[in-house]
């Protein structure tokens, strides 16, 4: 990715919780996002905890297109 596209990467994710309308929802997708990050940090191995790591990001984006599209 380039240096700019990694820029609208955040700015991208704030509208997303701006349009989601709901703190409760936006909030409860960032705790389950640390405790999940917690989890994959308590792994055995690099790779596990890298892929755990990657699988906690996509739950996370699960989650905020949960809360914006509603599905």
């Amino acid at each position: 990715m380039s240096e700019n596209s990694l820029r609208l990467v955040p700015i991208g994710l704030a509208i997303a919780f701006v349009l989601a309308g709901s703190r409760t929802v936006s909030a409860q997708c960032f705790s389950n996002l640390a405790a999940c990050y917690q989890r994959a940090a308590l792994r055995d191995t690099w790779w596990e905890r890298s892929l755990s790591g990657a699988d906690c990001e996509l739950d996370f984006i699960d989650c905020t297109r949960r809360a914006i599209i509603g599905r």
